[in-house]
C-alpha cells in the first residue's frame, strides 16, 4: 500500500493536483522485486546442481548484471565499437549486442553462448515467477485510470512488453533501451522528461 499511497488519487474521474499523465518504473514498482529475486535465486540453485558443468552460465549472468548496470561508464571510457566491433548504429538499436561481445570478450566465451544465457534467465525465465509477484493494488490503479482515459506511461531498462503481459496490465505507452526513440532513462531524468513530451505534449500543444 506504500507505493499507491504516494500516487495522485483519481477523484470522478480525473486525478487530484491536475495529474495528465502517471508514469511508472516497471521493475521493483509493478511486482514485488525481492520475491522476484528470491524464486530466480532458487530456480538457478537448482539449475546449477543438476547440470554442474554449465556453472560458468553464473559468472557470465554475474558480469553482465554488473557490465549492464555500468554501461554508459564502460561506453565512456573505452572504443566500444572497436573493442566488441558492434557498428554504433548497431549499439544504440540493441545495446545488450554490444554488452553480449564485451562481457563475451572478458570471460573468452562468445558472444551467442553470452546471449543464450541471458536471455533464459535474465529475460524469459523470470517472467513465469512474475504473477507470483505482482502488486495487485497498483495494478487495479493502473486499469482505473485507463478506465479514466488517464494515460499510463511505462519505463524500464529491460525489455517491457512480455512483462507486462505477464502482469496482465496494459499501458498507454512503453519506452525501453534500443526502441527507435533512442530514450535516454535511468538515472538520467532526461529520459522521462522525453518521454512525457513524446505521449502529453502532442495532445495539449506544450
Amino acid at each position: 500500500m506504500a507505493k499507491l499511497n504516494s500516487l495522485p488519487k483519481l477523484h470522478e474521474g480525473t486525478l487530484e493536483g491536475g495529474y495528465l499523465a502517471v508514469a511508472f518504473d516497471l521493475d521493483g514498482t509493478l511486482y514485488d522485486q525481492k520475491k522476484l529475486r528470491l524464486i530466480m535465486a532458487l530456480r538457478l540453485g537448482l539449475y546449477y546442481l543438476v547440470h554442474p558443468h554449465r556453472y560458468k552460465d553464473l559468472l557470465l549472468l554475474k558480469t553482465f548484471r554488473k557490465v549492464r548496470d555500468h554501461w554508459d561508464e564502460i561506453e565512456a571510457g573505452s572504443d566500444i565499437a572497436a573493442l566488441t566491433k558492434t557498428a554504433p548504429d548497431d549499439q544504440i538499436r540493441d545495446p545488450d549486442k554490444a554488452m553480449y561481445a564485451y562481457v563475451a570478450k572478458k570471460h573468452g566465451s562468445t558472444e551467442e553462448r553470452v546471449e543464450n544465457v541471458v536471455k533464459q534467465w535474465i529475460y524469459e525465465n523470470p517472467l513465469s515467477a512474475l504473477p507470483k509477484c505482482r502488486d495487485h493494488a497498483l495494478a487495479d490503479y493502473i486499469a482505473h485510470l485507463r478506465e479514466n482515459h488517464i494515460p499510463v506511461l511505462i519505463f524500464s531498462d529491460y525489455p517491457i512488453e512480455e512483462k507486462l503481459r505477464a502482469l496482465a496490465i496494459e499501458a498507454d505507452g512503453m519506452y525501453a533501451p534500443g526502441d527507435e526513440r533512442a530514450i535516454e532513462l535511468k538515472p538520467s531524468p532526461k529520459g522521462l522528461l522525453q518521454i512525457l513530451k513524446i505521449s502529453i505534449c502532442p495532445h495539449r500543444h506544450c
